[in-house]
């Protein structure tokens, strides 16, 4: 077990100590000739953190680019801080080769602690073989004891089950720190070293990928090279605070790398200090003369040859140090040239930026203002108030469709992504307002040429009302009640969908510049009557009624007839004469004014009677009685 540590030792010494042959045997010389190390191991330590930290910062940085451009500085970058990484470890490698000048007191030397944990492993195990050994002794007790004594026994055992646990568990947790405090250069500079490039792997590797990163970047990053002349206003302003935020990086960068020069600095100065005290020593010691002594000049030889070895390895932590401030001095270069570049890509995307947005600026004024000369000229040249209104209706959609379009050309960039954005939002529109569609497509059926009208008596879905409004997506009437056509207002608004128009119900309406309806008369008389005088003598009676109010039918039909282009006969009283059962029917057909329709009736009525009644006989001569009913025509 001695021996075994005294390996582990020896080892552990030879990771931490490793220095050339020659100056393991100048270390053996006093403390006069003895090389010690100029630096700290904390701030070595220190140093290898900030630039890691540096190091993955630019690696983050690098990962920002976005085009052809950008992806050369970020190579450049990635090469020269894996470079600046790699030589601060070969820096720290070479101060850890050099002794401390005085070694730390509080630590116990390793071979005893070693000792010490390999001696408390052993007996950890010894104890778990035996807790291992006693289970299966009460095991077989188990097996052959009566009843009374199972509960004692197998409490017996759970408790020396836990001791085997307990023990199994401390050995092998003194196994693993024995592992890893038997490794070689434990706790020293050398393994601290070690462990802090295991944290990034790739820089080992680092002249390799710098070879072959740039292609591979600039080919990926090629095609994504921002356009600012075909992009729009929302893909310039997200540029240019992307500028922004990159730029802002990058100076965080620059400090950081400022940093780490001064760092650096702050390292060189006391190695360049300690090797203007080797050079010193080596000059007084060859300046010094000879002497015949063989032993002096054996010690002169041995003094110029420790001085030599301890130049040799300040050399190697001077060289790597200096080789690392340049490619620091390189990096920040870079980085101050790639912030020029983002600097004048922020310029030139901010100018079409202001270009769009005047453009845009200018449109929409043009815009607004052809909408009111739009609307001036409609009040002036337009005298119908329900013409002016579809004009001033049909003015608002095509001012807002031309804003809308204006806005999103102006906006968007991509116009292949929004034409399939519109495609499927606009079958999701389709769908979701189906009815809201069809009334509006409606309205422009409703206010066609012979459409309907505000005041037209219409029927929909079988209420019968005047139109009070026509709007882009609902029609109102007023309602009418009683029997047609002496109907009247019943004080009740209706409000159908525009999209009533499509649907299968009929919607009645009078025909254009027609306000006029049909009626009928019928009187039944008795088979024996003589139906040539009463027919006679009834359609005179209707005629003559019919006289006071001719001229607006005829004018109303001859309105019509221009309106439709077609031709039809002039609207007068007609009669008709039938057999009914046992009976006789006379029917007298008349056109009256809709809106004076009952009064018509009435007055129809009663020259009808008057007609019956002025000389019955000749008509009746059974003396049988008539019947009156007024109908629509």
């Amino acid at each position: 077990m001695r021996f075994a540590a005294f390996i582990a030792a020896v080892r552990r010494l030879g990771t931490v100590c490793a220095v050339p042959a020659l100056a393991a045997l100048l270390l053996v010389q006093g403390p006069a000739l003895r090389a010690q190390r100029p630096l700290e191991d904390q701030d070595i330590l220190r140093y290898l953190s900030q630039t890691i930290a540096w190091y993955r910062d630019v690696a983050v940085v690098a990962q920002s680019s976005s085009d052809a451009r950008q992806a050369i500085f970020a190579d450049s970058l990635r090469q020269s801080s894996a470079e600046a990484v790699r030589l601060a470890f070969e820096f720290a490698r070479a101060q850890a080769a050099i002794p401390r000048a005085r070694a730390p007191e509080a630590a116990p030397p390793g071979g005893a602690r070693s000792h010490t944990l390999a001696q408390s492993a052993a007996a950890a195990e010894q104890r778990a073989e035996q807790a291992q050994a006693q289970i299966e002794r009460i095991n077989q007790q188990l097996e052959t004891s009566p009843p009374r004594l199972r509960p004692r026994l197998l409490a017996l055992r759970n408790e020396v089950t836990s001791e085997a646990n307990f023990a199994k568990a401390r050995r092998d947790a003194l196994r693993n720190l024995l592992g890893f405090l038997s490794a070689p250069g434990e706790g020293g500079l050398a393994a601290k070293v070690n462990d802090l490039e295991r944290t990034i792997p790739e820089v080992g590797n680092a002249r390799q990928k710098a070879a072959s990163a740039p292609t591979a970047s600039v080919q990926s990053v090629a095609p994504q090279g921002f356009n600012p002349e075909s992009s729009g206003l929302a893909g310039l302003a997200t540029e240019i605070f992307s500028i922004y935020r990159e730029m802002r990086r990058l100076d965080r960068l620059a400090e950081e790398t400022d940093a780490l020069r001064q760092a650096g600095e702050g390292l060189r100065g006391p190695l360049r200090k300690a090797l203007r005290e080797v050079i010193r020593q080596g000059d007084a010691t060859t300046q010094a003369p000879e002497s015949s002594d063989v032993a002096a000049l054996k010690a002169q030889q041995s003094e110029i040859d420790a001085l030599l070895a301890q130049f040799k390895q300040l050399s190697a932590s001077t060289a790597p140090l200096s080789e690392q401030s340049t490619q620091i001095n390189t990096t920040r270069g870079r980085i101050l040239e790639w912030r020029g570049m983002l600097a004048e890509n922020r310029d030139s995307t901010l100018r079409y930026l202001l270009l769009r947005a005047g453009m845009l600026a200018v449109a929409l004024g043009l815009i607004f203002g052809l909408a009111e000369l739009w609307r001036h000229a409609t009040m002036r040249y337009v005298q119908d108030l329900r013409r002016r209104r579809q004009v001033l209706l049909f003015r608002r959609i095509v001012v807002s469709c031309a804003v809308v379009l204006f806005i999103v050309l102006s906006f968007v960039t991509e116009f292949g992504s929004l034409a399939t954005f519109a495609g499927f939002s606009a079958a999701g529109l389709a769908v979701a307002m189906q009815s809201v569609i069809l009334s509006m497509v409606a309205y422009f059926f409703l206010v066609g040429r012979w459409g309907v009208r505000i005041g037209d008596r219409v029927t929909v879905s079988g209420v019968t009302g005047e139109v009070v409004d026509i709007g882009l997506f609902r029609l109102y009437l007023l309602e009418l009640g009683g029997s047609s056509p002496t109907l009247h207002p019943t004080g009740r608004i209706v409000v159908f969908p525009n999209s009533v128009f499509f649907q299968s119900s009929a919607l009645f309406k009078q025909a254009p510049g027609i306000d006029y309806a049909w009626r009928a008369i019928t009187v039944q008389l008795p088979a024996a009557a003589d139906s040539a005088v009463v027919e006679r003598r009834l359609l005179a009676a209707v005629e003559s009624v019919y006289e006071e109010y001719r001229e607006v039918i005829e004018r109303q039909h001859g309105t019509a007839q221009s309106r439709l282009s077609v031709t039809t006969d002039v609207p007068r009283p007609e009669s008709r004469l039938r057999f009914v059962d046992s009976d006789q029917e006379i029917t007298i057909r008349y056109p009256v004014e809709i809106r004076r329709a009952a009064e018509i009736d009435g007055r129809i009525t009663r020259e009808v009677v008057a007609q019956l009644e002025k000389d019955p006989k000749p008509m009746f001569a059974s003396g049988g009685g008539y019947k009156i009913q007024v109908t629509a025509g």
